[in-house]
C-alpha cells in the first residue's frame, strides 16, 4: 500500500524534531519504532523520504536548474589574463 505525502511529511517532520536530541529509537506517529545509531543516519533516512515524497506527489526529483549570468565573467567571458597591465 502506498502512503500518502501527509504520512511521508509526518515521518519527514518526526525525524527532523529527533534530531536535536540523544535518543536512538524513533517513535513515528504510525507507531513504527525504528533505532537510528547516529545522526547521519538519521540525516539519510530523511534524504530518503524526501525522495519517496517527491515520488508520490508526481514530481520527476531530477531536474537541475542552474544560474545564467551576463555580466561576461563567466566561461566564455574576460579573464584576468586578457586585461593588460594586470599581470
Amino acid at each position: 500500500m502506498a502512503r500518502t505525502v501527509e504520512q511521508i511529511q509526518a515521518d519527514i517532520d518526526t525525524l527532523h524534531a529527533a534530531l536535536g536530541h540523544s535518543e536512538k529509537v524513533i517513535v513515528f506517529p504510525d507507531g513504527r519504532r525504528i533505532e537510528y545509531l547516529n545522526t547521519d543516519d538519521k540525516l539519510k533516512a530523511i534524504a530518503a523520504l524526501e525522495e519517496e515524497k517527491r515520488n508520490a506527489s508526481g514530481g520527476s526529483g531530477g531536474r537541475v536548474r542552474f544560474a545564467q549570468h551576463k555580466r561576461g565573467d563567466g566561461p566564455t567571458g574576460p579573464t584576468l589574463y586578457d586585461r593588460p597591465g594586470l599581470w
